[in-house]
């Protein structure tokens, strides 16, 4: 219970060292405790370099790290403390984690060690250095014994309850060499992002997929697209405030580096379930995730990471496609649109207009309009044979724009013709009949 209370400093008190230790600690476990509910996920690796030449030779060695472990020590090395000794890959290593371990902190246990023994579960190590005085009349260096912590890296199993430590690597493959390969799906846990390239190669994907996305959004709802724009939706509006609202956010988050991987997470499955209401057309609602997982950034944000992206391509299948017709020889003309993507979609429709009653346009223009396949089209008319069938519909569907003036019809996708489409691409159609001022349109609608 003593072990953390604060010195009561009073007259005629002995300076021993146990008073000076038991300042240091309570000022440590007080810092500690006050910053601690600040972020739940302060602790891991601010920084990290492994050797990879090492990796050939068998030998983990690390050639920079920084961090924090999860009781609150700091740690820099080689800066304020020494490398931890490189540690030999045996076979009994593979497919465990390797730690950077250091000893527990216990009540009334030895903290300090002045002896060079491995066995010891001393936090620190004694060494001397010469220490300058830093005041303007000070009388120059003096030789001060100093302490720095006893950093170990330590398998998975060897990590008892006396150390405390931070997975770091995990041994994939041990080759006839010698050498020894890392899992590359292993990210430890990090303080902020930038400490893992491949957080950082994440979020710059998930940032410029967000940008191509909004530009094309943008140019489609703004009529740089032409024929497109006029099948805007208030969705694609929508879209787009979702797109423009994370696009600066991602960014300001590649600017600042000092981010929690935990607050990148936050935000990807926000932006996964703002996507969902209207990239997922069967549920509207976002898939379930893993929770976030501090030590195990990997296995929490990639299926994210994944989920984002997938919404992120699929935000410009549009509910309806505009298609355009191209005119040919004798009155024929072809639909412009890859036979991959005529089968994607759950419906064809004809958008007519011409100047003639509506009525009678519907009748006629379906009798004298002859649809099939471009390559077989040419035997149909000449032979007199029947086309794919036309179904005039009341209204157009919800996701193609009504305009005053049009009949509608539906292009019913049935019988050999439509299969020999489906299978090998190429619509075309004959109009036989006089229309003044016929204005044709061909949409692709899907069921979203």
């Amino acid at each position: 219970m003593s072990w953390y209370n604060r010195v009561v400093w009073s007259e005629g008190q002995f300076l021993l060292p146990q008073i000076f230790q038991q300042q240091e600690r309570y000022l440590e476990h007080f810092a500690h405790s006050r910053s601690v509910p600040l972020s739940p996920f302060f602790w891991g690796f601010s920084r990290y370099d492994i050797d990879h030449e090492a990796l050939n030779l068998g030998k983990l060695v690390l050639k920079d790290v920084a961090g924090v472990f999860p009781d609150g020590t700091p740690f820099e090395a080689p800066g304020h403390t020494l490398l931890p000794p490189p540690l030999t890959i045996q076979p009994e290593h593979l497919e465990q984690l390797i730690y950077l371990a250091l000893p527990i902190r216990t009540p009334n246990a030895e903290e300090t060690s002045f002896e060079d023994n491995s066995e010891s579960l001393a936090r620190f190590a004694v060494f001397e250095s010469d220490v300058r005085d830093a005041n303007s009349i000070g009388l120059g260096a003096k030789t001060v014994q100093l302490s720095h912590l006893r950093l170990r890296l330590m398998p998975q199993k060897a990590l008892t309850d006396a150390w405390i430590g931070l997975p770091i690597a995990r041994i994939s493959t041990l080759r006839a060499d010698g050498g020894v390969e890392i899992d590359s799906t292993v990210i430890p846990p990090v303080t902020h992002y930038t400490a893992s390239t491949l957080l950082q190669t994440w979020l710059s994907q998930i940032h410029d997929l967000t940008h191509l996305r909004a530009d094309s959004l943008a140019d489609r709802l703004t009529g740089r697209q032409g024929k497109g724009s006029e099948a805007a939706e208030v969705s694609d509006y929508l879209l787009l405030q979702i797109l423009n609202r994370y696009e600066p956010l991602l960014h300001h988050v590649q600017k600042v580096g000092a981010t929690s991987p935990e607050f990148i997470y936050r935000q990807l499955i926000c932006m996964a379930g703002e996507l969902s209401t209207f990239v997922r057309p069967h549920t509207r609602r976002p898939i379930e995730h893993l929770p976030y997982r501090h030590d195990a950034p990997y296995y929490c944000l990639k299926p994210v990471v994944d989920d984002v992206q997938h919404l992120l391509n699929a935000v410009l299948i549009r509910s309806a496609q505009h298609i355009r017709l191209e005119d040919a020889a004798y009155g024929v003309k072809n639909a412009v649109v890859e036979p991959t993507e005529l089968r994607g979609f759950n419906a064809l429709v004809l958008a007519v207009k011409a100047q003639i009653p509506p009525d009678i346009l519907v009748h006629q223009f379906a009798a004298q309009t002859k649809i099939g396949p471009s390559d077989r089209l040419p035997e149909l008319i000449r032979s007199h044979l029947p086309g794919m069938a036309l179904q005039a519909l009341p209204v157009p569907p919800r996701q193609i724009p009504f305009n005053a003036g049009y009949v509608y019809f539906e292009l019913l996708r049935d019988g050999p013709l439509w299969e020999h489409i489906a299978h090998y691409g190429g619509l075309a159609m004959h109009i036989a009949g006089e229309f003044p001022g016929l204005l044709i349109e061909l949409w692709g609608v899907r069921d979203q």
